[in-house]
């Protein structure tokens, strides 16, 4: 069994024809967990504090069909939304969990028509408000839709991801997102992403270096050009029975043996195929109950089990009531 984490938010939308913004804030078990790497800067941002932003963004339209927002915005990598009641299954896919949930910085957006628009963004790095180094990293999307109701989005991120006391490790990324829903009851989506980080400097201990040098360390630093590189899959279909009842279903795979992104300190590191159905009573509506069952498998002995041991497998079943007023 497997703890879920829980949120809650409220938020205030504006949007016209010149301006726009969103400032939403948000608690809960979920939010401790998700920016636990926020770092803390006692000039300007405390972690406690920022936790509680998930929006904060204004916008200004600069041309017919162009925007500039800057702020704290979702991130966009990823098929599913970091508010639950707006994806087909109530838990999150690894793919989800492993890429930004928010970004911090300045974005700009242009539509060249109703079928491709895209964003180009200027951020302080990979999921953190307070900068953690002095580069700022790149990030980009291309939306177009190759045939009426069937979308392909791309979303690139590259930046510097390690503090200012370690030799810079970039990080490289790619999403590719394609969505179908051409039927009102039936509607498909896949994800595939990969993303290669350079590999952090390590320290040799070669004692004779300092008898024969007395100004030098006896450790001798190794640099690296090697990538290491992570991949992850996720299909989702979704059934809308009737009006009232919807069946979908989540089959995903996530490979980091190198554990660059999920440290698991095991041989194989973070090998795991999941599987998730999802049952929704929509008659409620703005409300909706959400019935599902979650499946996860990996190659080591990863996730928690009772009594501060782990398994191989980790299985639950949720129950949850989400509203929206």
């Amino acid at each position: 069994a497997s703890d879920v984490y829980k949120r809650q938010h409220i938020d205030a939308t504006i949007k016209e024809d010149k301006y726009r913004g969103r400032l939403a804030f948000q608690w809960g078990t979920s939010v401790n967990a998700n920016y636990a790497g926020e770092i803390t800067s006692e000039k300007s941002s405390n972690q406690n504090t920022v936790k509680h932003i998930q929006e904060a963004f204004v916008g200004v339209k600069i041309a017919k069909n162009t925007w500039i927002d800057a702020g704290i915005f979702f991130g966009n990598i990823g098929h599913e939304s970091w508010i639950s009641q707006n994806n087909v299954n109530y838990t999150r896919a690894f793919a989800l969990d492993y890429v930004p949930y928010y970004s911090s910085g300045v974005r700009l957006t242009h539509e060249f028509s109703n079928r491709l628009s895209v964003q180009f963004q200027v951020l302080n790095g990979w999921q953190n408000i307070t900068e953690n180094n002095k580069d700022k990293a790149i990030g980009s999307q291309i939306k177009f839709e190759i045939v009426p109701k069937l979308v392909l989005t791309l979303n690139q991120f590259v930046g510097n991801e390690a503090p200012n006391n370690e030799r810079k490790q970039l990080r490289l990324y790619n999403n590719t997102i394609l969505e179908w829903t051409a039927l009102g009851w039936l509607s498909l989506a896949g994800q595939f992403d990969v993303g290669a980080q350079k590999a952090k400097q390590s320290f040799i201990y070669e004692p004779w270096l300092k008898s024969y040098d007395s100004n030098l360390s006896e450790y001798r630093e190794t640099r690296s050009e090697v990538f290491r590189q992570w991949y992850h899959g996720t299909i989702w279909v979704s059934f809308k029975l009737s009006p009232d009842y919807r069946l979908s279903f989540r089959v995903e795979r996530f490979y980091d043996p190198l554990q660059v992104m999920a440290v698991t300190g095991t041989k194989n590191g973070f090998m795991s195929n999941g599987y998730t159905t999802t049952f929704d009573i929509l008659r409620f509506d703005p409300a909706m109950l959400r019935l599902e069952y979650v499946y996860r498998r990996s190659a080591d002995s990863i996730f928690e089990y009772r009594n501060s041991h782990t398994s191989k497998k980790e299985d639950f079943i949720v129950a949850a009531f989400t509203m929206k007023f």
